[in-house]
């Protein structure tokens, strides 16, 4: 159990056929509205080799930021623009973790899912969305389980 639950990670994941900078272009004014309304961090990563995922957000939030924002949960998906939005959900996350990690594997499921591997499992804050928890492989080489995980490379931080 988490010492204090103070901080949660939001995961958005993002699909488009624009490039990164293009991407990052049309996405850093939409994720900087966020930080202005009290986001501490946001975490754009490339994922790699995926055929429903481009680009994934880590967001940060204290936990009270993100209850005044989402009382009722995240919405689950979204599209536009050429560009779809899929909502993972928010999980409590320790303190410790909070930095982001310039490579990170990614598997969010509702299975039990055991690994050699050291790993952070993270509990979700809501149950708004399909997937129950993430779990996350800081600076992991490479994907975890291929057809499970997200290889995710850092970009750019907000």
């Amino acid at each position: 159990m988490l010492e204090t639950k103070n901080y949660i990670v939001q995961y958005i994941g993002f699909k488009t056929n624009l490039t990164p900078k293009d991407f990052i272009s049309r996405w850093t004014p939409f994720a900087s509205n966020f930080k202005n309304i009290g986001i501490q961090s946001i975490d754009l990563y490339k994922v790699q080799d995926n055929k429903d995922l481009t680009f994934i957000s880590r967001n940060i939030w204290t936990s009270e930021i993100y209850f005044e924002n989402f009382p009722s949960g995240v919405a689950s998906s979204a599209s536009g623009g050429g560009i779809s939005l899929t909502q993972f959900g928010g999980y409590w996350i320790d303190k410790s973790d909070l930095q982001a990690p310039e490579l990170m594997s990614l598997i969010f499921s509702k299975d039990n899912i055991t690994q050699d591997l050291e790993y952070k499992e993270k509990l979700q804050c809501t149950i708004y969305v399909k997937y129950l928890k993430a779990i996350e492989f800081i600076d992991a080489k490479e994907s975890i389980a291929s057809k499970k995980s997200l290889f995710c490379t850092h970009l750019k931080t907000i």
